[in-house]
């Protein structure tokens, strides 16, 4: 899709003084046919001008309806706190280790990565987003991928004890609209007893008290395949939990 600069992104551009020096023109060349000229070289090709500029252009103001839906691929999107194995589910959900992840708390996804999977002959459009830390939140992120793409799904990547925190449902429910549904999938449940889903009987009531409303919810375990390679009983949760999450998206998103 092409872009077209705003006319007050033209005439900052012909009136920058670096952009004379770096061309080494003297400012008495500055004439109305040599910004005519210019005018027609950055709206023909706006991004080779921007890396010239040492400037990306942006849009300058973005639709308050998001982008019409696609619904032959919809698009879910996964977030959390960082450390707490959002591309570890990214990758349960499917089906293939494909998106990088680490065992430690440092970020590992540093920006919005899709990857396209099926469920039940429905194309899906899976996005890992950075986690929450310290100085930085995605939800400005989502949002703007709302818009211009928009969202069928939005799954927050929670863990018992630390993972839930309230100001991050929040920045992202704030993001996206009421009808995006946001739903809960809690990981790290591998030992979690016999089974993963009575966390949620003794858990999903304190979050709702939280103000944490999770139209629905999956308890798994995203431990890796090799993980899980010589354990029977954790093999067969990981088994369980990718039908889970995948039963939860199907859920939702029909």
């Amino acid at each position: 899709m092409g872009y077209a600069p705003s006319t007050r992104q033209l005439d900052i551009c012909l009136h920058q003084p670096c952009l004379t020096q770096t061309l080494k023109y003297p400012l008495t060349l500055h004439t109305p046919a040599f910004s005519t000229n210019l005018r027609a070289l950055y709206t023909q090709n706006a991004r080779m001008f921007s890396m010239l500029r040492g400037f990306t252009p942006l849009k300058q103001s973005m639709p308050d309806r998001p982008a019409p839906y696609d619904k032959a691929v919809q698009v879910i999107v996964v977030f959390g706190r960082t450390g707490m194995g959002v591309s570890s589910l990214v990758n349960l959900i499917l089906g293939r280790e494909e998106a990088p992840y680490h065992s430690d708390i440092h970020p590992c996804t540093l920006e919005p990565t899709p990857y396209q999977t099926e469920i039940d002959g429905q194309e899906f459009e899976v996005y890992d987003f950075p986690g929450f830390r310290k100085g930085f939140s995605p939800a400005k992120l989502i949002g703007r991928l709302h818009r211009e793409r928009g969202i069928d799904l939005v799954i927050n990547c929670i863990r018992p004890k630390d993972g839930t925190v309230k100001g991050y449902y929040n920045a992202v429910r704030s993001a996206v609209p009421d009808r995006v549904p946001i739903v809960a999938v809690v990981t790290g449940l591998e030992r979690h007893g016999d089974d993963m889903e009575k966390w949620w009987l003794r858990n999903g009531g304190d979050l709702l008290e939280k103000g944490l409303k999770f139209v629905d919810h999956a308890c798994v375990t995203t431990l890796s395949p090799e993980d899980v390679s010589y354990n029977l009983d954790l093999y067969g949760r990981r088994i369980e939990s990718t039908k889970a999450v995948r039963d939860l998206i199907i859920r939702c998103c029909n």
